[in-house]
């Protein structure tokens, strides 16, 4: 398969673009009759300043997938607005009406959602490979602290769905980095700017957070730095501190109320337990001196640690679960490319993936590790629900995973977790 279209990338580098693509529909209903005419839906809030190229990039991307290929990148329908994941609701409510292929939905406020449905292999693939060449562009990306467009998130998703067990081509993911859009300009957001290489270790008190109308004190311990990470750049476990000057996470959404919190989805435990098999899978297929390294044993701890949570059937636990494997997955690719950084989720919602960058959590004095769409407007805070207070937030209650971000603000979850556990006997 070529690197890149010839096609596509002669309008890349002279600029070219066909007419203006139409702008993306307000609802639900209308976007899936746009779908049905053309698959590729940029709208130019979304389109880096070319909705049009854009389209033909996704155009050209999607030509070797071998089933029908979806894409959108659009503001969020009004439909569904106030509700929560709504990519994933809108992929859904669009293959029921169009029917099986590869659906990347990604809205301005919220996480990408990518699903194949009808595609073999494809519809149990995960996507670390996107996530991995995702690394590895903006470890080399323009500016202190690049970050990939959802145009360029799009671009890769599709390019990874031809063959979804196998790593992206270096010489791919570099070729798309050069592109004008595959980077969201740093002016649009302040940063964080804490020392690079350097991470939580230790919270003396139960996270802070302003959630609810709740300011609880946060206190945090300086640890010793962590492993390597890309040189000049802070990976996304930097500490979080109460001590820097304030920064905001992004603009803040109009008319936003403190209580603002994300429910626990009802199958988190069988999603937990997926995940989980899968981490053991991968664990048993490790080489014998790779699985006594200190990344295997990372691993192995983290497979206990989430097969001892998932036994109480407590949805936060089940929660912890997710990260807990998605941590050892992390730490078994660890064990043969040591220089990959450390997981850690959103510390906002550990369910909306890993962390990529470090903010100012909004109504707060901390920095936090955040995933991309929260560093761009924050989230909802995962909320569970509790008999004699109703929704709260993960943050306020007594567990391991208000003390350490569901690993997002500590090195050591895992451990954390069994020492927890143990201490409960």
């Amino acid at each position: 398969m070529p690197i890149a279209p010839a096609l596509a990338l002669t309008a890349l580098l002279l600029g070219a673009s066909p007419a203006t693509a139409e702008p993306a529909a307000d609802t639900v209903d209308a976007l899936i009759e746009q779908l049905r005419d053309d698959p590729i839906l940029v709208d130019p809030s979304m389109g880096m300043g070319d909705s049009a190229l854009a389209h033909d990039v996704l155009t050209e991307a999607a030509a070797d997938v071998g089933l029908p290929v979806y894409v959108v990148l659009a503001d969020n329908p009004s439909d569904l607005a106030g509700t929560d994941r709504v990519a994933e609701q809108a992929a859904a409510l669009f293959r029921d009406q169009l029917g099986d292929g590869l659906y990347h939905v990604e809205f301005r406020e919220g996480i990408s959602y990518t699903q194949s449905w009808g595609g073999g292999e494809l519809d149990d693939a995960y996507l670390a490979p996107v996530t991995r060449a995702l690394e590895r562009a903006e470890s080399n990306g323009p500016g202190e602290y690049p970050r990939a467009s959802a145009l360029f998130e799009a671009v890769l998703t599709v390019r990874w769905a031809v063959a979804p067990s196998e790593e992206i081509p270096e010489a791919v993911v570099d070729e798309y980095a050069e592109q004008p859009w595959a980077f969201v300009a740093e002016s649009d957001y302040e940063r964080a700017d804490a020392t690079a290489g350097r991470w939580v270790a230790l919270l003396a008190t139960i996270v802070g957070v302003l959630v609810a109308g709740t300011i609880v004190t946060l206190v945090v311990a300086r640890a010793k730095p962590a492993g390597r990470g890309a040189a000049g750049r802070r990976p996304a476990s930097t500490r979080a501190t109460s001590s820097d000057p304030a920064r905001r996470v992004g603009p803040t959404r109009a008319g936003r109320g403190a209580a603002t919190t994300s429910a626990i989805p009802g199958n988190i435990g069988a999603t937990a337990e997926k995940a989980l098999d899968e981490a053991r899978r991968r664990l048993a297929r490790l080489p014998a001196d790779k699985l006594t390294s200190p990344a295997g044993s990372a691993a192995a701890d983290a497979v206990e640690a989430g097969d001892r949570v998932l036994t109480t059937r407590d949805s936060l636990d089940a929660v912890g679960a997710t990260v807990l494997a998605a941590i050892a997955v992390r730490e078994i690719e660890r064990a043969g490319s040591p220089d990959r950084r450390p997981y850690r989720p959103c510390f906002v919602n550990p369910l909306h993936g890993e962390a990529r960058d470090t903010v100012r959590i909004d109504g707060s004095s901390i920095d936090a590790p955040v995933c991309r769409a929260c560093a761009r407007t924050q989230g909802r805070f995962l909320a569970v629900k509790r008999r004699l207070r109703g929704s709260v937030p993960y943050a306020e209650t007594s567990t391991v995973w208000a003390r350490t971000g569901f690993g997002a603000l500590v090195g050591d979850l895992a451990a954390q977790v069994l020492d927890d556990r143990s201490a409960r006997r």
